[in-house]
């Protein structure tokens, strides 16, 4: 099982591209798989939308949050980097233009030499869409489309595509990526529709740990790849899991790495505080812990 892990920058004067850049050299050194970047685009002072990872529906973030633009996070780090793997956790696809995002992640594919992954999501908050001007309603057919258009761009040299929401015909995007047939497109979020669109059009999934029993919350992306002739087993498909950690003793850690690779998960994203003044040696106590060094 490969071991990742999630960073946040941008979210105070201290965590600028000096320290994105250090700790993805540190990640690197330690022979972490992956670093996994966030994206919100805004953050709101107050929120009528329910977040899904809260028990009381109240995202974990005060008003005055911050974080940088997940791609431009990759290309920096992957600068300063030569076998660290990325990935976005995710990039809410639905508020991005179709074509736009293409090229961008094209790009970040030869700048990376190949080794970005694109995760998305169609996010949570209709007050985030309503900022950008993108209606919140019908957002998962709306990426469905946007993946779907994207591939198309990617791989044929005149490319068309007939959707509801995204129409073009002849288009030339050049470059094609680096990565053949373009980068892995990695569908995030826990709900069945999720896990649905995962078995029905990615390249793999990207799930939180935020259940009391996994094994029953994993058993429906086993089904939805089953209805779909696939499986996490499959070469081609990644099986990505995220685990929120806050004051867990390494033992602890040790345990739940353990029982991820028991259920078969591919790739375990730890998702942990890493206050600047320390995260080296944060960095280490999870690298230990799961085995690592």
């Amino acid at each position: 099982m490969k071991i990742s892990a999630a960073g946040m920058f941008g979210n105070s004067p201290k965590r600028d591209f000096g320290f994105v850049r250090a700790f993805a050299q540190a990640l690197e050194g330690l022979g972490f798989h992956a670093l996994s970047v966030p994206e919100h685009v805004v953050f709101m002072a107050s929120y009528e939308s329910k977040y899904p990872y809260s028990a009381d529906g109240a995202p974990g973030w005060g008003p005055e949050t911050g974080i940088y633009d997940p791609l431009f996070v990759v290309q920096a780090a992957a600068a300063a980097t030569t076998r660290l793997r990325f990935i976005t956790g995710v990039l809410i696809l639905p508020e991005r233009p179709a074509l736009l995002t293409a090229k961008e992640v094209l790009t970040l594919d030869h700048a990376t030499g190949g080794r970005f992954e694109l995760g998305v999501g169609s996010g949570w908050s209709w007050e985030e869409y309503a900022a950008l001007g993108v209606p919140f309603e019908r957002r998962g057919r709306r990426m469905d489309e946007y993946i779907e258009a994207m591939r198309v761009a990617w791989t044929q040299d005149r490319a068309t595509y007939q959707g509801e929401f995204v129409q073009f015909e002849d288009v030339v995007l050049n470059p094609k990526p680096l990565t053949a047939g373009g980068p892995p497109i990695i569908i995030g979020g826990d709900s069945a529709a999720a896990m649905r669109r995962a078995a029905r059009l990615g390249d793999g999934w990207y799930g939180w740990w935020a259940q009391d029993d996994l094994e029953a919350h994993l058993d429906v992306l086993h089904r939805a790849l089953a209805k779909e002739g696939r499986s996490v087993h499959d070469d081609g498909f990644s099986f990505k899991l995220g685990v929120p950690l806050s004051s867990e003793t390494p033992e602890e850690i040790t345990a739940k790495a353990d029982l991820a690779r028991t259920l078969g998960v591919e790739e375990l994203i730890l998702a942990g505080p890493s206050p600047t003044s320390r995260f080296e040696s944060v960095l280490e106590s999870y690298a230990d812990a799961c085995g690592l060094r």
